[in-house]
């Protein structure tokens, strides 16, 4: 039994480890690639200003996780036995006997309403991190979880308490307190490399339309989660293959049919893969971002039921600081005109305590920071029990609200009532 807990623990450790390191390098591999030059269709230097592929690339990489998942349980499976494969891969597949009478077919259809939410809000993310710095995107994205709570109020009749409204005030405010400084930071800028105010606007407004768009993907997902009983990590693989199969059949064709500057269309899928395919830095960042992305989606479920929410909240708060410190990095050690570095402005204490204040709301929120006076409701089993969806674990979007009725959100979600079990 020790020794079952100290692997466990390991593997823990390991998991947190890897969702840290490949979370980060989503967030700069993504940056990075929108900065990189290569030669083009026409045979012109131009820069990577690719958002759809960026969002075709995460889906792939979610669909991979299926993919992944199925190989590393047939290999198991053969080497170890079905008894230590399911204890083995316990954090991926736990699940109930059926909590709906949906057939499997029905539920992976079903996941095709979420999986069109995660694509428009990729999209919208990737446009907007070409106009803002890493961190300040990263940082924006915490967003996400004041717009699931209040969206919840209204699509899912979950009522708040007061605590509730006083952590997403806090939020709310250091969000606005991160957009101003980066706004003021900008308008102050100067040299090479200074950023247009009108662009850097722009890009936070995408960015936080994309976290509208991430919310509904939440709800959408905490919504169904009563009929789709199915493991996280087929829940996130079916999402990345139901998101290729739109952007092959819808948004590709249309973003070719779209005038744009990209070579007459709003982008051209053809350009895109002359320019990767004359630029071995292009593909090496565009590979390191599958692998990361692949690795953080595997590794965040794993770790969701291992996790309390405060854990949660620090390994996000720490990737915004490895973000911002790589930033840095790049421009005052590595190369000052470096597209994708970091100058530390006048307004950039403005901009950490904007952080500061959106990290002291999320613990507000999150029971973590309890505030004298106010009145918390008492801990029952099924708030133990709860296990968020992918979405809303993933983006610090939970725990959700309760039902104005005091009645249970939904069932417990399978990996969450086998984790209470083992309990």
């Amino acid at each position: 039994m020790a020794a079952d807990k100290k692997t466990s623990g390991t593997l823990t450790v390991f998991y947190v480890v890897a969702m840290l390191v490949t979370g980060t390098l989503n967030t700069l591999t993504t940056k990075i690639q929108f900065t990189l030059t290569s030669t083009g269709l026409d045979g012109a230097e131009e820069t990577f200003r690719k958002p759809w592929f960026g969002t075709f690339n995460m889906l792939f990489a979610m669909s991979m996780v299926l993919g992944v998942q199925r190989l590393f349980m047939a290999l198991l499976s053969l080497c170890r036995g079905k008894q230590a494969m399911q204890s083995a891969a316990g954090p991926l597949l736990q699940r109930l006997p059926a909590q709906s009478e949906k057939s499997y077919r029905q539920k992976v259809l079903m996941v095709a309403y979420p999986a069109a939410f995660d694509l428009v809000a990729t999209a919208l993310c990737c446009i907007g991190i070409m106009y803002i710095p890493a961190s300040v995107w990263q940082m924006l994205r915490g967003a996400t979880i004041v717009f699931s709570v209040l969206f919840s109020i209204v699509f899912l009749d979950r009522q708040l308490n007061c605590y509730h409204w006083v952590g997403i005030v806090l939020c709310t405010v250091g969000i606005m307190v991160i957009g101003c400084a980066s706004v003021l930071g900008s308008a102050a800028s100067s040299g090479e490399h200074a950023q247009d105010l009108h662009l850097v606007i722009f890009g936070m407004v995408l960015t936080l339309l994309g976290q509208v768009t991430q919310a509904a993907q939440v709800i959408a997902e905490e919504y169904l989660m009563k009929d789709v009983d199915l493991p996280a990590v087929e829940i996130v693989g079916f999402e990345g293959l139901w998101g290729l199969l739109m952007m092959l059949l819808i948004v590709y064709p249309a973003l070719w049919l779209l005038p744009g500057s990209d070579h007459g269309h709003l982008e051209d899928p053809v350009d895109t893969y002359a320019l990767v395919s004359n630029s071995q830095h292009l593909q090496c960042c565009v590979v390191l971002y599958l692998i990361s992305c692949g690795t953080f989606n595997l590794a965040g479920i794993a770790v969701t039921g291992a996790l309390s929410g405060i854990h949660r909240m620090m390994l996000d708060a720490s990737r915004t600081m490895v973000i911002w410190a790589f930033g840095l990095f790049i421009h005052y050690r590595v190369d000052p005109r470096s597209p994708f570095g970091e100058a530390w402005t006048d307004h950039s204490p403005l901009q950490l305590g904007g952080f500061f204040v959106l990290i002291v709301g999320q613990a507000i929120y999150g029971e973590f920071i309890r505030i004298p006076g106010l009145k918390y409701p008492p801990p029952n089993l099924m708030e133990d029990m709860y296990m968020p969806s992918p979405a809303a674990a993933m983006h610090m979007a939970s725990p959700l609200p309760p039902r104005r009725d005091g009645g249970d959100a939904h069932m417990p979600s399978p990996a969450a009532a086998m984790h209470i079990e083992d309990t």
